[in-house]
């Protein structure tokens, strides 16, 4: 199976660029779902100089909402309201997490499992049977687009397919960490997770 290409930051699809353009914003997800930490955050996005969980997953939010449009007020909602219902479940759950990071002796906390969340794309844009389908929010697990509207994250609960996100993964990731490049006829090296 072939994943399809997402679009996403669009509210319509441009008529002068075809869809595999690089200049559009668009990820090819794999066979892994596409989570909050699969990719490195842009360093520009960080907020330099703040620190602790909650400035990063404020940083994590503005970066996100530059996607929504700059006056689509009902979509950043459902991303700060998707956002913090990680949050939430990852609260929920914290005994059960700081269980299973005691191992490592303060270098990992319960909160680091948020980055393991499948990552929102807003104004998504993808084809499936030939045809273009828009989604306020899409959301790539690994097999298929999981759309959902922005009003779908209101209740501050996580829907089933979100839950437990952190299952599966070897340890936390964060999206705040460079990505590494690899020397020009040297030994690429690539993170252990994606």
């Amino acid at each position: 199976m072939t994943a399809p290409r997402i679009l996403y930051g669009l509210d319509r699809l441009p008529s002068t660029l075809a869809a595999d353009d690089e200049r559009l914003p668009a990820v090819d997800p794999g066979l892994a779902p596409l989570r909050l930490n699969s990719v490195p955050m842009p360093v520009a996005a960080w907020n330099a100089g703040e620190a602790g969980h909650a400035a990063r997953m404020a940083a994590m939010r503005s970066w996100l909402h530059a996607s929504c449009g700059d006056y689509n007020q009902a979509l950043r909602r459902g991303v700060s309201n998707y956002l913090e219902a990680v949050t939430v479940h990852v609260t929920r759950h914290r005994d059960a997490l700081t269980a299973g990071l005691t191992r490592f002796h303060g270098l990992y906390q319960p909160e680091d499992w948020c980055w393991s969340a499948l990552r929102p794309l807003p104004r998504a844009w993808w084809r499936r049977d030939g045809d273009w389908v828009r989604a306020d929010l899409a959301f790539w697990d690994g097999a298929a687009v999981i759309p959902t509207r922005a009003r779908d994250f209101d209740t501050g609960e996580l829907p089933a397919p979100f839950q437990h996100f952190w299952k599966g993964e070897t340890l936390p990731v964060s999206p705040f960490r460079r990505a590494i490049q690899a020397e020009p006829g040297g030994v690429s090296l690539r993170p252990s997770s994606p």
